[in-house]
Parts: structure tokens; sequence; C-alpha cells
């Protein structure tokens, strides 16, 4: 080795690293946002094609619901088996997994029929905290919030263009969307199996593969990871916060296209561009606004921040007398609910041990997923109960309650995580995360 080989070649690492770390988040982005298109494309369909077979608002919240009960039960199965084997094959499977939901979704001729396509979406769609832990895998604490708005810009954008394409090819045939939604992941999983390469190295995984078998000696890995959240009462905090917001925000999903058709009398196209606007915001937001606001104020002061037209655009859903007024409703929301999600999320890697990211991840993750059982649930109960205006005031009433809830949030700073004060110490980190 020469005395001026080493510096030289060590630079070139250098200039390198920033490189590779950009491409692994921008293949990442697109991997989910095409998978996001697919399900974007069915998302405000699908009630309108329950109501055709003559569901209540209670069954069309049990088929929304559906698909994340799925991830309720899969989600920390996913992530730990990540963690295991590595990032890439288990977001390889639900890709492969979601394309064969949309083909069922193509043909169903029934309630019960869209009920096993949305159950077949929602395991292919358990491998979300999957990608989330790939950020966390090659992403530094501190800039961890913009690399998970680039996942929520990626569902943002994911809500622009699905439900545009869902609108325009609904009336052409029945079958169209839920084809044009197969197709999509389909070229999802060619895409990732060719471009997306694995987070973690083959001694970082065995090195956590070990740890996950000496958990499971002591016991059952699934109730180290709730002995984490107990130990940790910042963690369970964020955790009850992602609960209430997702919660408020799940239960418009099974009726608002029904209310919009109700009340201003849009079918599958008009409803299909609110979606498109509201996931514009929710890009810009995510994608965008977090990433300057975060480094500035931190993840606390932003989710109180973003509270506030969150609980707004669900009150004045329920009133808006025209478009206009609903616009600006879908506006306050998708700033909302935008600015919260990806803080939250933030702070519940910024909480976890490094050993226990993809499983932590993965129970925050099936919180989510058990509020969006129970919010849609609310959603169709109420819509039932109390007609057009009832889920959103319920949904404002739950946001309303995490908004003063996060203003005791203080005691969790947003610094770097404590860890637990027993069990082994954490990991090396990975390279980019230094």
């Amino acid at each position: 080795m020469t005395a001026g080989g080493s510096p030289t070649s060590k630079g070139a690492d250098q200039a390198r690293e920033p490189r590779s770390h950009k491409v692994r988040l921008g293949i990442l982005f697109l991997t989910v946002f095409v998978d996001l298109v697919g399900f974007g494309i069915i998302l405000p369909l699908l009630p309108f094609y329950a109501d055709r077979f003559g569901a209540s608002g209670t069954q069309i919240a049990i088929l929304v619901l559906s698909y994340s009960a799925a991830q309720l039960v899969l989600a920390p199965i996913w992530g730990r088996l990540s963690d295991r084997f590595g990032r890439r094959p288990i977001l390889l499977i639900g890709l492969v997994g979601s394309a064969l939901s949309y083909l069922v979704f193509a043909y169903a001729g029934s309630i019960l029929a869209l009920l096993i396509s949305r159950t077949m979406a929602g395991v292919g769609g358990a491998n979300i905290p999957v990608a989330q832990a790939y950020i966390a895998d090659i992403t530094p604490p501190e800039k961890r919030a913009g690399g998970m708005g680039l996942i929520g810009a990626a569902f943002g954008l994911g809500f622009i263009f699905g439900p545009a394409i869902g609108g325009v090819l609904a009336p052409i045939a029945p079958e169209a969307p839920g084809l044009a939604a197969a197709g999509l992941c389909a070229l999802n999983a060619i895409l990732a199996f060719f471009l997306l390469p694995e987070s973690l190295t083959a001694r970082e995984r065995e090195e956590r593969s070990a740890r996950a078998i000496l958990l499971e000696r002591e016991g059952p890995s699934r109730l180290e990871e709730l002995k984490v959240v107990l130990r940790s009462p910042a963690f369970l905090q964020v955790l009850l916060l992602s609960f209430l917001f997702t919660a408020a925000f799940s239960a418009i999903h099974p009726v608002f296209p029904l209310f919009a058709a109700e009340r201003f009398g849009l079918e599958e196209r008009g409803v299909g561009w609110l979606f498109a606007f509201m996931g514009t915001i929710s890009a810009i937001m995510q994608g965008g606004v977090v990433r300057v606001l975060v480094p500035r104020i931190g993840e606390r002061a932003l989710v109180r921040l973003a509270s506030g037209p969150f609980v707004a655009g669900l009150l004045l859903i329920a009133l808006a007398p025209n478009i206009p007024v609903l616009l600006l409703a879908l506006f306050l929301l998708a700033v909302g609910f935008g600015g919260t999600l990806p803080s939250l999320v933030s702070l519940l890697s910024r909480a976890a041990p490094d050993e226990l990211q993809g499983g932590s991840l993965g129970v925050g993750q099936s919180v989510g997923a058990l509020a969006r059982i129970l919010g849609p649930l609310m959603g169709g109960i109420a819509w039932d109960l109390a007609g057009g205006p009832g889920p959103f005031l319920t949904g404002a009433a739950v946001a309303a309650i995490a908004a003063i809830w996060g203003l005791r949030m203080g005691q969790f700073g947003d610094g770097p995580p404590s860890r637990t004060p027993s069990g082994p110490s954490p990991p090396t980190p990975l390279p980019v995360d230094g």
C-alpha cells in the first residue's frame, strides 16, 4: 500500500457513500410509491362497489378494516423476519401478494370476494414497517424524520395518482382498476428485485438473528418487544398519540365517497380527484415541509402545530355546504395528518433500541393497524346511526383528545433515544448511521 493511495481511496469512498445513500432512498421511494398507487386506485372505489352489493355502512367498514386486521397480525412478524433475513426479500413477498389481491378484486362478484381481496392486500401491505426499518437502517437518527417523510411522500403521491387513475378507469370497465393495480404491483416487484439492494449486510443479519435467538430463549420475542414498550413511557406516549390520530383519520375512509356522492352528487371520478387533491397536499407536507421544520422545531413541536388543522379539517368536512369549503377542509386535514404522521413515526424509531428496530416499528405498525380497525368501524357505525356528518364529527372528537394529550409530551426530548436499563448493549451502527 502506498502512502498516498489510502487517503485518496478514503476520500473517494466518502464521496460515494452519500451518493449511494441517496440512490437507495430514491429506489425505496419508488418502490413504495408504485405500491401505493395500486392501493390508491382501489381506495375511493371500494365503498361504491360494496354499496352496489347492498352493503351497509358497518359492512363497508368491515371491508375497509379487514386490510388493517391482516396488517395487525402480520406486521410484527414481517418486521422480525426482516431483522433476521433482510428487508429486501420481505418487501418482495409483500409486493407479489398485493398484486394477487388486486386480481381477486378485479373480478369480485360479491361482498365476500371483496373481503377476501382486501384481506390478501393487508397481508401484502403489512410490510410497510419493513420499509420504515430500511430507512432506519440507512439514516442517522437526527435525519430520520426526513427519511420517514419520504415514505409519507410516497404515500401522498400514491394517493395523487392512484385515485385519479381509479376514477378514470372505473367508468370504462368494473375490472379495469383492479387489473391496473395488479399490473403496477407486479411491475413494482420487478423493479425492487433488480434495483433495491439489501440494507443489512450478511454479518449484521447474523448478529441480529443471534440476538433474536437469545431473546427467544429468554421468552417469546413478541413479549420482549412489548417489554420494550412498557419500559419506556415515551414510547407508550407516542404509541397512544399515533393510535388516536390514525383512528380519527381512518373513521372517514369507509364513508367519505358515499358522503361526497350524497351531499355533492359526485361519482367515482369526482371522488378520485378529491383523494388526489388531498394526496397532493400530504405529499408536499410530508416530503417537503416536514423535512424543513423538524430540524428547526423538532418532532414534538410539529405534532402540536399540526394537530389544530387536523381537528379543524374534520369538523369542516361535516359542515361543508359546497365543494370549495370541502376542498378547504380536505386541505386542513391533509396538512394536519401530514405533519403528525412522519413526526410520530420518527419519535417511535428514536425511542426503540437498534436491535429491535424492525420489531419495534412492527409494534408501532400493529398499533396503527388496530387504529385503522377501530376507526373505520367507528365511522361505519356513526354513518348508520347519525348519517353523513356523524363519522366526521366523531373523528374530530378523537383528534381533539389526541391534540390535548400531545400538549403533555414535554418530557420526551427530540434527542437520541435512551436505551433500556438492562440487556445487551446496542449493536455497532451501520456506517451511514455514524
